[in-house]
């Protein structure tokens, strides 16, 4: 009798629904990161963001791999999911490459605060998802609105700054869905 009291607690537990993770809880990847990978990461960011629209972006193997093994040790400590884990990597790249872009697009004259104003302002299931390249291109377009800076540069600069934006605000809603 008592096995089957074992069995039944074990499938009730089993059967519990999962807890989101707790946004409390998503820098933890960052704290763990060594400072040469930071290093790495910020100067690779930097080399992105410099680089023309055609360039695709790059990131050094030992990005990966290291916001990887850091993410897992925090999913291990803090009982992640896999949808949390996975979330939480892309969160940290795009989080630790937000500043670096902000300043690119700061030094080119436009307005860090303005920009995440009409972010902000698209609707909330838009935010919460990666935007369309149409929805992209909007958005770009609407943040421009002095002609003398009406550039394909500066498109570009901004679209690579809204992508950083919208991946730290997306992940970070899935990392607290997961």
């Amino acid at each position: 009798m008592r096995f089957f009291g074992f069995a039944a607690l074990a499938a009730v537990s089993l059967s519990a629904p999962a807890h989101a993770a707790d946004l409390a809880t998503i820098d933890c990847v960052i704290g763990k990161l060594k400072p040469a990978l930071q290093a790495q990461i910020a100067g690779d960011v930097t080399r992105n963001m410099g680089e023309g629209a055609a360039v695709r972006p790059s990131y050094d193997a030992a990005v990966g791999s290291g916001i990887s093994i850091a993410a897992k040790e925090c999913a291990d400590a803090n009982q992640w999911s896999d949808a949390a884990l996975e979330a939480v990597r892309v969160y940290t790249l795009a989080k630790l490459g937000l500043p670096i872009a902000e300043t690119f697009i700061s030094t080119q004259g436009f307005n860090v605060g303005e920009l995440e104003s009409q972010f902000d302002a698209l609707p909330e299931d838009v935010r919460n998802r990666p935007l369309t390249t149409q929805e992209m291109q909007q958005l770009v377009i609407a943040s421009v609105t002095d002609e003398a800076k009406q550039t394909r540069a500066n498109a570009a600069l901004l679209n690579k700054y809204f992508l950083f934006l919208s991946t730290v605000r997306y992940s970070a809603w899935q990392f607290s869905e997961a």
